[in-house]
């Protein structure tokens, strides 16, 4: 029998995080890598640190925000699974902002680690 975790357990399985300096330079300027100049769509700053913690607390809650239906099915078995060294991975693309991926490594295990990244610099 499997079981999942609650929320506040879930948060936990994200492990150290990491955000690149592509995203904490976009959350400070607005300016995304390799951009010469920022998104006209571009909100404040206090929106953009909003919105990677949204991204983040989703992404930990089982929300799968824009990641395709293959990726979401290898999602659910490791939520299902934490601790089996599973690797989590979602996709957002939106609020005018290039697609920024959200990806776990070992979710629920010892050595789990959470990184928040634009998708070019994956």
């Amino acid at each position: 029998m499997t079981t999942i975790p609650t929320p506040s357990q879930r948060v936990l399985n994200g492990g150290q995080l990491i955000i690149t300096s592509g995203v904490r330079d976009w959350i400070a300027t607005g300016l995304e890598p390799w951009a010469s100049e920022p998104n006209p769509n571009t909100l404040n700053r206090d929106w953009r640190q909003h919105h990677v913690n949204v991204i983040l607390t989703s992404h930990l809650s089982c929300c799968q925000g824009d990641t395709d239906p293959t990726d979401h099915a290898l999602n659910r078995e490791v939520f299902e699974n934490p601790g089996c060294g599973g690797r989590l991975l979602t996709v957002w693309h939106r609020n005018g902002t290039s697609k920024i991926f959200c990806i776990t490594d070992d979710f629920g295990g010892e050595n789990a680690v959470t990184t928040v990244l634009f998708a070019i610099e994956y």
